[in-house]
């Protein structure tokens, strides 16, 4: 009877040990993360985003550069294969292309914009705890730090998304690659270079054309 009682106990214990163990894991390279993201007040990047479609063979190929001013000022500036501008701040979202020229919105009236601001200045902002209820988190690799978000069913997200990768400099100070698989198989994936943190930047990059 002691000797089921013992198998019993191990077979249970174990798991669970586990178990806490990996949240011990995901909680520390959290927290590492977020203090260390916390140190950044201003970036700029070049990006290459690269959308690969199911029904397509060819991937689409978008380049550009962008900027961040936390807490909440983002510039998006696509370059090649045609030039476009999408600037967001806290209250209101400007547009800029050659056809339509500049053109500029309330977020109050644009919930669309004011989620997406609101998901461009989480995923950057390295406080990746806050969202363990709506995310599986998991640690795929320590050095350079790769970490796996999977939404939850009841997350909205998990409507069109199966899985979010971020993949952080050696410091993790900063994300160096975003990979996105959506439900429909088509994989949207960011890389950043030339990556300069905690520079001026210029009150001109917050105007458009």
């Amino acid at each position: 009877m002691k000797f089921n009682i013992i198998i019993l106990l191990i077979i249970f214990l174990i798991p669970t040990s586990q178990l806490f163990a990996a949240d011990a894991q995901i909680d520390n390279f959290l927290s590492e993360v977020e203090q260390n993201m916390s140190q950044v007040n201003t970036v700029h990047a070049m990006f290459v985003q690269k959308k690969e479609m199911a029904m397509f063979d060819i991937p689409i190929i978008i380049k550009g550069e962008f900027y961040i001013q936390n807490p909440d000022k983002f510039a998006w500036i696509v370059t090649d294969p045609i030039e476009y501008t999408l600037i967001l701040s806290k209250y209101k979202v400007k547009k800029w292309d050659k056809s339509n020229g500049t053109q500029e919105m309330s977020l109050k009236d644009n919930p669309m914009f004011k989620a997406m601001i609101e998901q461009i200045t989480f995923w950057f902002s390295g406080s990746y705890s806050s969202c363990k209820n709506d995310y599986d988190i998991k640690v795929i690799q320590k050095n350079p730090g790769i970490l796996d978000f999977a939404p939850k069913k009841h997350n909205p997200a998990s409507e069109m998304l199966t899985n979010i990768t971020l993949t952080f400099q050696n410091d993790k100070r900063y994300i160096s690659n975003i990979k996105l698989l959506e439900k429909n198989d088509d994989i949207t994936e960011l890389f950043f270079n030339d990556v300069i943190l905690n520079s001026k930047i210029d009150k001109s990059v917050w105007e458009t054309n």
